[in-house]
């Protein structure tokens, strides 16, 4: 027999006891009072038999059974406080990647406002030199369109004041020649024409 089932069989018969005895003080005290009321053996035998099945009954089914409930009921108290635990640590490092953030996003949102103002610089900054160079460009085309056109103009000029000179020239040299000075003239050149 394990011990278990010992100390419930001793206190089964502790409490039969117990019950036993104290109806016989009882009754002991009714004696002197004149025993009116006094009570058999076999009236008092039946309420102690009853007892002691009743305490069997406890020890032997409900004890074990209220254990084992007891025992369940720690254990899923203690998985229940331990996925609690667990439940408040992932909650607490939420809540502290969460503090974390919100205090690296000032942080993080001047660090993203210095990246667009310098990305604004530099794209203005290299606006501003192709402005320039366009402006460069288109000057020197410029530059160039008008000394072209200057030139075109210069030639036009010359060609201009040739024709006119050359109009000058011959009508100064028509007035001055005489039709004799023109004969002369014309033989002197083919006379010269076959050495050259």
């Amino acid at each position: 027999m394990s011990a278990a089932r010992r100390s419930a069989a001793s206190a089964t018969l502790a409490l039969a006891a117990c019950g036993l005895a104290r109806p016989a003080l009882l009754l002991a005290g009714e004696a002197d009072h004149g025993g009116a009321h006094a009570a058999g053996l076999g009236s008092l035998l039946f309420p102690a038999i009853n007892f002691a099945i009743f305490a069997v009954i406890v020890a032997r089914y409900v004890v074990p059974a209220l254990r084992e409930y007891l025992r369940r009921r720690s254990a899923d108290i203690a998985a229940a406080a331990e996925g609690a635990r667990g439940a408040l640590d992932t909650a607490q490092e939420a809540l502290a990647v969460v503090q974390r953030r919100r205090t690296g996003l000032a942080a993080e949102s001047e660090s993203i406002r210095r990246d667009l103002a310098m990305a604004a610089s530099r794209q203005a900054e290299r606006l501003l030199t192709q402005a320039e160079e366009s402006a460069r460009r288109r000057l020197a085309d410029a530059a160039l369109v008008a000394e072209q056109e200057r030139r075109r103009a210069l030639d036009e000029v010359r060609a201009e004041t040739a024709a006119a000179v050359s109009e000058i020239a011959e009508a100064r040299i028509r007035a001055a020649l005489s039709p004799d000075d023109q004969e002369a003239f014309v033989r002197q050149l083919l006379t010269d024409a076959p050495s050259r």
